[in-house]
């Protein structure tokens, strides 16, 4: 398969186009992950609906059986279970960190090491999530699972 990119200039918005005779298993595999990246997170923000792209949310966490989403600019609420988008939006880069969130390993900047054997998540945002040490060896592994899709 190959990949062109081209730049236009003055163009209102990007788009990508995909050409092909049939799907074979690449082809279906990179229409999946481009699916889910794609995919829009879909709540309530101020008693309105809104509909974010998940690649623009930081992380979910759950609260009194609440779970949000965590954008730049805003706070989502939705209804939706931690589990629920784990499987929505599985190929968009969102692992597990603790019971209670899920982050997405785009929006990381770094992770650094804490007294207690957890790991404080930095965000390109500024703001630090805690990762439990329980869920550090899956949380490594998939790292390291998206790093082998990527370079692909």
């Amino acid at each position: 398969m190959r990949f062109i990119k081209t730049k236009e200039q003055e163009l209102k918005e990007n788009y990508l186009e995909l050409h092909y005779d049939n799907i074979d298993s690449e082809t279906r595999e990179l229409i999946s992950r481009l699916d889910t990246t794609l995919s829009n997170v879909e709540g309530s923000y101020e008693e309105k609906h809104v509909s974010v792209p998940v690649t623009e949310v930081l992380y979910f966490e759950t609260v009194d059986r609440k779970t949000f989403a965590y954008t730049d600019k805003m706070c989502i609420e939705m209804r939706l279970t931690l589990n629920n988008v784990l499987e929505m939006y599985s190929g968009a880069g969102l692992i597990r960190i603790s019971r209670s969130a899920v982050v997405n390993v785009y929006k990381i900047d770094h992770l650094q090491g804490d007294m207690n054997m957890r790991t404080v998540i930095f965000l390109k945002n500024g703001e630090k999530l805690i990762m439990n040490r329980g869920y550090k060896k899956e949380f490594l592994a998939e790292l390291e699972k998206i790093k082998e899709r990527n370079q692909k």
